[in-house]
């Protein structure tokens, strides 16, 4: 199982992440032509519309998931009324956006603010719904090859047009925009061509109002659960515009971010991976307990991997910024990324709580868990930032992340349905300590950072072997 859940994270993540990675190697070129304000700019109007964007499924695809594992001859009728719903409310959560956008763009960027707006705006109006259902659909049928054909071509023809719009015509903080918006428009022809012609998954629009009732009071819970993530990833950079903090430390804060996020979209590919076995584990736990002592030691196999990952990057990020980062004042942006990547090994075992709660559709206690953590987030930043500087924000992400990841298993909801004891405690202790140690090492020499690379990558790869062989049992 462990086998086979790494790859198809290994088919998800080279396909995505290998253009990624060329963004990232692509930054010597690009960190030449931008300055921290571009930085800024992209930072705000990004974190406008990602914080938006999650409220445009309406948490549907929580109910898509769910119909394909309890309806597996009649869920692409669901789907496609959900679909022609969703199409309908994009129209007007577009001119949400737009609007919200018209006010929100920082006065550096007032001579395109109509630009940016209709790049924003036109992608989620006839683009975003589609992506969604094609990737769910693709992702739990099981078809890795699909999703990561899909990713890898569109990854780098948006890598390819940074560098053009960017380093050659000098388009500054335009160039991302104009770049993700054809990157979003050939994603749709990609997913749009085998989803609709092949699949044929052609959205209902005179869909039944009552089963779309139905699934929103299952669905609209989690909106709020899935807003949490706009508060813990990217509400740092809107409370520090709003705080008044100069735009050029707003991008500083936000390349500090970035690596975190690269990690986190990185981190999907596994995410994506193992849904479909949870679902598995899940539909037997009830019956055979064993589904359920399988289901919680793929969780610890990843998150043990998350926490060697993390680490290994977060000891050597002072030397990734030094190679990559042609800037001597972002360079310095190093210590705060070491604090935000580690933060995000909470994914795995919030999996582990979160995928039981939604599978039996205690939705409605979710917000305990991430709009907590998220309005947590968000007060300690408006608290601390004006006394301690850009640099409070990052530890108070990181607190909120931790609540995120381990806070669910004291749930009273999940003590009901959790058959086995998922051990939260040792492992939150574990990323705790993992973040002293590797901030502590980050300045350490380069050959000693060698000989533990090596030592650990050693201790890695026999876990490996023994959870895999553990969990063939």
């Amino acid at each position: 199982m462990l086998r086979k859940l790494l790859s198809h994270a290994a088919i998800y993540g080279l396909a995505a992440q290998i253009p990624r990675f060329a963004g990232v190697l692509a930054l010597p070129v690009i960190t030449q032509h931008v300055t921290t304000a571009d930085y800024g700019v992209a930072a705000i109007v990004g974190a406008y519309t990602w914080g938006l964007g999650i409220m445009q499924s309406l948490g549907l695809s929580t109910i898509m998931v769910n119909s394909f594992a309890r309806f597996p001859t009649r869920y692409k009728w669901i789907w496609r009324q959900l679909h022609g719903f969703l199409l309908l409310w994009g129209l007007v959560f577009g001119l949400i956006l737009g609007v919200t956008l018209y006010l929100g763009i920082p006065q550096e960027a007032a001579q395109n603010r109509w630009a940016i707006i209709w790049l924003c705006v036109l992608p989620a109006i006839l683009f975003n719904s589609t992506d969604l259902q094609a990737m769910l659909f693709y992702q739990m049928k099981q078809q890795p090859f699909r999703i990561a054909i899909r990713s890898f071509i569109v990854g780098t023809v948006v890598v390819l047009l940074n560098i053009y719009t960017i380093a050659y015509l000098k388009m500054g903080y335009m160039g991302w925009f104009y770049s993700n918006f054809i990157g979003a428009l050939l994603g749709f022809i990609l997913y749009g061509s085998s989803y609709f012609l092949k699949e044929q998954m052609w959205p209902i629009f005179r869909f039944k109002w009552h089963r779309i009732k139905s699934s929103l009071r299952t669905a609209l819970p989690v909106v709020p659960h899935n807003f949490s993530f706009f508060l813990l990833d990217t509400s740092d950079k809107l409370v520090l515009d709003i705080l008044h903090v100069p735009l050029p430390r707003i991008g500083f804060y936000n390349l500090a971010s970035s690596f975190g996020l690269y990690f986190m979209a990185a981190s999907n590919a596994v995410v994506q991976a193992s849904a479909p076995f949870y679902m598995q584990y899940y539909s037997r736990e009830s019956a055979d307990r064993s589904a359920a002592l399988k289901a919680r030691a793929m969780t610890f196999a990843m998150q043990a991997f998350f926490l060697v990952i993390t680490f290994l990057i977060g000891l050597w990020l002072k030397e990734i910024f030094i190679l990559l980062i042609r800037n001597d004042e972002l360079q310095q942006a190093y210590q705060l990324a070491i604090i935000m990547l580690m933060g995000y090994n909470f994914r795995p075992m919030y999996l582990g709580a979160i995928n039981q709660l939604v599978y039996k559709e205690h939705t409605k206690v979710l917000w305990k868990v991430s709009t907590v953590a998220g309005v947590g987030n968000l007060v300690l930043n408006f608290a601390l930032v004006p006394v301690f500087g850009i640099q409070a924000a990052a530890f108070t992400t990181f607190a909120a992340l931790m609540y995120m990841g381990y806070s669910g298993y004291l749930l009273k909801e999940y003590k009901q349905i959790t058959q086995v004891n998922y051990w939260p405690l040792f492992w939150l202790s574990v990323t705790v300590l993992s973040l002293l140690l590797v901030y502590s090492l980050a300045d350490s020499a380069i050959s000693s950072k060698v000989w533990l690379t090596a030592g650990i990558g050693l201790v890695a790869g026999v876990g490996f072997l023994y959870a895999n062989k553990k969990l063939k049992a």
